[in-house]
């Protein structure tokens, strides 16, 4: 028992010791008066870390440090579609900067050595900096870039972040012309901590991923079409589930406009069979039916993978609904407080596909070649007599 007491604390202890050691690389160009050096296949601590600063600021250069929520090696070789690479600043000045791939609590370490009066903080949001900063009592300037944009891809956004630390860097060297700059993170974006993941996917996209009663329903953007006016219903406010023996109906309301998607069983399968779209201004009440089926087996989920499209063709006005990247499950009973999890998929994809039929084909033909080949054998024949040369000649027959 007393061994137990001793053995869980260093347990817990070392748990948290491994969440507590956060490392991230650290980028850093500029005035850069001694020669960094680093082990790639070493870690680089915080004291270490600090006493490189140390010597880089004994002269007292003008800092600025740039901080992303994330960042990891990997982001460094990140290439767009059209394989350009998202760092081209930082990649053009690799010769004359220092490349840390790994430093533990590198933030505490820049804290560390920042005086509190020679110090401002600023953010980088999607308006531009929070805030204007003192030149003439700043030393160490801090921007932490959080001006993440709904719908764009991280390679995008690191490729923005580059042109701006190109942009600020050029416009501080010209000022104060001695300037240190350091580029690194809060968290390394390969092993965000589970308690902010959820919080940055909801900020990167407006997916609709909402616990509903009687659904379980994901949808990365739902977009309505009137006419030429395209509208992304994102801002889900409530919802409400009408439930019957075999039909069940979810209102979900987005402001000015609500759809309500009607379901039904039959035979074993779920159908989405419509959707009922209403709008306030101005005054629309108009059914919606799918371009293509969505249903699935009882107990499964709908995942295709494809735009879901739902239109109908009114008097004056086209109206379209299309979900991007569905998965939808229906349940016909309240679920209340408990937590629905989706059935395995259905995913749209026939039993023989063409890697299949080309299995088959090159089967089938194997198959056919050694048959041939056995029947051909099968029909040798021998001679079974022979002659014996003191005895009569043998004659055969024609019939054998």
């Amino acid at each position: 028992m007393a061994f137990c007491r001793l053995v869980l604390p260093i347990l817990v202890l070392s748990v948290v010791s491994s969440y507590a050691n956060i490392q991230v690389p650290v980028f850093l160009w500029g005035d850069l008066k001694t020669s960094i050096k680093s082990n790639p296949l070493s870690n680089i601590g915080q004291d270490e870390f600090e006493s490189i600063l140390k010597k880089e600021l004994e002269t007292e250069p003008f800092t600025v440090v740039f901080i992303d929520e994330t960042l990891s090696v990997e982001d460094f070789s990140r290439k767009n579609s059209e394989g350009e690479t998202s760092f081209p600043y930082l990649h053009a000045n690799i010769g004359k900067a220092a490349y840390l791939p790994s430093v533990e609590e590198a933030l505490d370490a820049l804290n560390n050595l920042a005086d509190p009066e020679k110090v401002d903080r600023v953010k980088l949001t999607e308006n531009g900096l929070s805030a204007e900063f003192e030149p003439e009592s700043v030393k160490i300037l801090f921007i932490t870039l959080k001006d993440a944009r709904e719908g764009e891809s991280r390679e995008d956004m690191l490729r923005r972040h580059n042109d701006f630390m190109q942009e600020m860097y050029n416009k501080l060297e010209k000022q104060y012309g001695k300037v240190m700059a350091v580029y690194t993170a809060e968290y390394p974006s390969w092993t965000v901590p589970k308690g902010l993941s959820r919080s940055r996917r909801q900020a990167q996209n407006g997916a609709i991923d909402t616990p509903l009663d009687g659904l379980k329903l994901y949808a990365q953007d739902i977009i309505l079409t009137v006419g030429s006016e395209t509208t992304n219903l994102n801002n889900l406010q409530s919802s409400s589930s009408e439930f019957n023996d075999t039909t069940m109906s979810t209102t979900m309301n987005f402001g000015d406009n609500s759809i309500t998607l009607n379901f039904a069983q039959q035979a074993g399968y779920w159908f989405f069979n419509s959707v009922n779209l209403r709008r306030t201004s101005p005054a629309v009440n108009e059914e919606l039916l799918p371009n293509s089926e969505v249903f699935a087996v009882m107990g499964f989920s709908y995942r295709c993978g494809q735009t879901i499209s739902f239109s109908s063709g009114g008097e004056t006005q086209t109206y379209n609904l299309i979900f991007q990247n569905l998965k939808v499950q229906p349940f016909f009973a309240p679920n209340g407080n408990s937590t629905l999890e989706f059935g395995d998929s259905v995913n749209c994809v026939g039993f023989f596909t063409v890697p299949i039929w080309s299995g088959l084909f090159v089967v089938f033909i194997l198959l056919a070649i050694t048959f041939y080949g056995i029947m051909m054998m099968m029909d040798i024949r021998t001679m079974d007599r022979f002659d014996d040369p003191k005895g009569k000649t043998i004659t055969i027959n024609t019939a054998e």
